[in-house]
């Protein structure tokens, strides 16, 4: 078996590599070669850091990677490990990962990174086998249409030099950085005078929202409030709350439920 960077293989190989390696997976994320592309591209995965490994002219696993600078620190994302069901244990997925972190080196990067689902115990020993850590549990969580009541906060569009000037930060995930979120939308909490805090969201065409970022030192149950009573018809999905994160208990505390669990992992270079 051999391991080839992806661009030099063709996307249609990246593409099977995918969505045969995922064929089993817990979460639906086979696709075709658009949401591919679209996908790589939202979630700044990059051909050049990523690798395909053939077994002859078949291409039986990919990583996808990304290396991008997240506060001060550059940063190198593993956006997805995938092994063709009848090729696992037999070295491929240590191949991919070896592969990636000389890669990282290579590029300078300070911090490897990823994200796995939490009940996926034969991939997070593989990382742990090369020195990632589980550093936060990650919460996909889910509340359903409804105001919670009045509040006399509200919220302001603001762009990302402003969120960037004005909004304490707390830690997320990759896939919860601005420059990951597509249709991305920055918002204040203010009360007219003071700030209370901010937010990041998406909207679609039948007014789901989904919640990637809820930034604020003190008054996070206000700033959900606010949300919910600016769009009291829209279910609201919060993704990749880390467990750490004050968020993640002023979601649970307002009835977010947890639909899926993933483990943060990182691993110093």
């Amino acid at each position: 078996m051999k391991v080839m960077s992806m661009k030099d293989c063709s996307f249609e190989d990246a593409l099977t590599s995918w969505n045969e390696g995922f064929q089993d997976y817990s979460v639906q994320i086979q696709m075709d070669l658009d949401g591919f592309l679209k996908m790589m591209s939202s979630k700044r995965l990059s051909p050049a850091y990523s690798f395909i490994v053939y077994d002859g002219d078949q291409p039986v696993g990919i990583v996808l990677n990304g290396i991008q600078e997240i506060v001060g620190t550059k940063t190198a994302y593993n956006g997805g490990t995938a092994v063709h069901p009848s090729y696992r244990k037999r070295g491929v997925g240590r191949l991919l990962v070896h592969s990636s972190l000389s890669m990282y080196e290579k590029e300078n990067a300070s911090l490897a990174t990823l994200e796995a689902i939490s009940d996926n115990q034969s991939a997070i020993a593989l990382y742990e086998t090369y020195g990632y850590k589980v550093v936060d549990h990650l919460h996909i969580m889910r509340s359903p249409a409804g105001n919670i009541g009045e509040t006399l906060s509200h919220l302001e569009s603001i762009d990302e030099r402003i969120w960037n000037e004005q909004i304490t930060k707390g830690e997320y995930p990759w896939q919860n950085q601005p420059f990951s979120i597509e249709g991305k939308e920055f918002y204040k909490v203010t009360d007219g005078v003071a700030t209370l805090g901010g937010l990041i969201f998406t909207r679609n065409d039948s007014g789901k929202i989904t919640l990637f970022q809820m930034q604020s030192k003190n008054k996070g149950e206000e700033c959900l409030k606010t949300l919910r009573s600016s769009y009291p018809d829209a279910i609201i999905t919060a993704f990749n709350i880390p467990e750490s994160n004050p968020a993640y208990e002023v979601l649970k505390q307002g009835g977010f439920e947890t639909q899926l669990q993933q483990v943060w992992m990182k691993k110093v270079l």
